[in-house]
């Protein structure tokens, strides 16, 4: 009995030693955290959806602190810029919200240059020939994009082009970093207009790939009053701090691949 109590006894005091010197150590290895840190941890939205480029909330906001991190880059907390800049003693200027757009109207759709069984993900089945589209530029329709986004903005049916919803896109990126063919794209959310078409094939091969491909007419170009339409590194692009949003170049195009923001139906074709 006596020797039951001893162990009892010597085992609760080796508990009891343990634990001060657990408490000790906690104290003298604490790593002190800057407490705006915490300040501006709560004002994020805690979405971690890394559209600021970080892996959390938490991490944005300590690399706020201890890496001088712009702290406007979260798509979410734009109204709390100045609080956020409050804390952190400087001047915030809100950044200015974008939304996702695809720059593909046909994808999957169009013709095939073989048939493809594989993985049904727009990364593996890049790794045949570039994909199944006798396009190389289009969206492959897999829907890898939908799968990243943390919000829920995008939709799609069978292998069709995905939608992007404007009202629950935050623009955080994370579907034009998953994107294989670099066919989605930020643009300013006050944008009107913008490409539904990601080629740099010539007139002659996108007729042959795609029914409703740009085939840098350049009448878009050339109808547009503010010079805001450019072709860069061969393909069709918005200056958008130039363009007033007049609506010429939608009206232009022949084959119909400049839309408005949200709109992702093209016209017709119109061959030529």
């Amino acid at each position: 009995m006596n020797t039951i109590i001893t162990a009892v006894i010597v085992l609760c005091s080796c508990g009891f030693l343990a634990g001060v010197a657990l408490a000790i150590a906690s104290r003298v290895f604490a790593v002190k955290t800057d407490p705006r840190v915490e300040q501006i941890e709560k004002i994020l939205p805690g979405a971690n959806c890394s559209g600021c480029g970080n892996p959390s909330c938490y991490a944005y906001a300590k690399s706020m602190v201890e890496d001088n991190a712009a702290p406007n880059l979260c798509v979410l907390a734009q109204d709390k810029a100045e609080e956020i800049g409050r804390i952190l003693g400087k001047e915030v200027t809100a950044a200015e919200p974008k939304i996702a757009v695809i720059r593909c109207s046909d994808g999957a759709l169009g013709p095939k240059q073989f048939e493809y069984s594989g993985i049904p993900s727009c990364r593996a089945a890049g790794f045949f020939c570039g994909g199944d589209n006798a396009c190389q530029y289009s969206c492959l329709g897999f829907g890898d994009c939908i799968r990243v986004c943390p919000f829920g903005a995008l939709s799609h049916q069978d292998r069709k082009t995905p939608e992007i919803d404007p009202e629950v896109c935050t623009g955080c990126g994370n579907c034009v970093a998953e994107c294989p063919k670099q066919a989605i794209i930020l643009v300013p959310k006050k944008a009107l207009p913008h490409i539904a078409c990601n080629t740099k094939d010539k007139g002659k091969i996108v007729r042959q790939n795609c029914q409703v491909g740009c085939i840098s007419c350049g009448k878009c170009i050339k109808t547009c009053p503010e010079e805001a339409i450019v072709m860069q590194d061969d393909l069709i692009s918005f200056d958008y701090s130039k363009c007033n949003a007049c609506g010429k170049c939608i009206e232009a195009c022949p084959r119909k691949i400049i839309v408005q923001l949200g709109d992702t139906k093209t016209g017709e074709a119109v061959n030529q």
